[in-house]
């Protein structure tokens, strides 16, 4: 086995050494551990929460289904989850994507992300304020997916100004 030193190289044959002496550690540097209590900028007697970590996902029984094959204890919905399961994928990464009829994938959105890909799609460069409808297949198209698709852009074109 070779070694750096100070000097330079050192080969150390088994014969020449012991285990426990080779490994030896020489110096202990001190590893500051993370403080538990961090300030709060909000003041005291508040916390800050995280409040992604605390939302609902649709996504998570998918995710939980494909990963490690847990199913509802309950024989319908665990009937309804293999059936609707067989239409998502699951990338190594963790990410997962509904499959489309025609075999492609379209990445599913959790909540945080939605708002943001309904904006840019319905009035972003290329939006033309469509309608509930053809803004959910514009978002097929475009390569992005979640639950209650058709549902939300209703209520996202109702809401839009320009649209009225």
């Amino acid at each position: 086995m070779k070694f750096p030193t100070e000097e330079g190289v050192k080969t150390v044959y088994r014969e020449q050494h012991d285990a426990k002496e080779m490994f030896a550690i020489e110096e202990v540097v001190p590893i500051p551990e993370p403080s538990t209590s961090e300030k709060s900028s909000i003041g005291e007697g508040h916390a800050e929460i995280n409040s992604t970590s605390l939302t609902w996902d649709w996504r998570n029984k998918y995710i939980n289904y494909l990963k490690s094959g847990k199913h509802p204890s309950d024989h319908k919905e665990s009937r309804a989850l293999r059936t609707k399961a067989a239409r998502f994928a699951l990338d190594e990464d963790g990410t997962l994507y509904r499959i489309k009829f025609d075999g492609t994938l379209v990445v599913c959105l959790g909540p945080g992300d939605t708002d943001y890909v309904l904006r840019e799609i319905h009035k972003g460069t290329c939006g033309n304020h469509y309608g509930a409808e053809s803004l959910v297949r514009k978002i097929i198209r475009a390569g992005y997916y979640w639950d209650i698709m058709k549902k939300y852009t209703k209520e996202f074109v109702r809401k839009c100004d320009k649209c009225q």
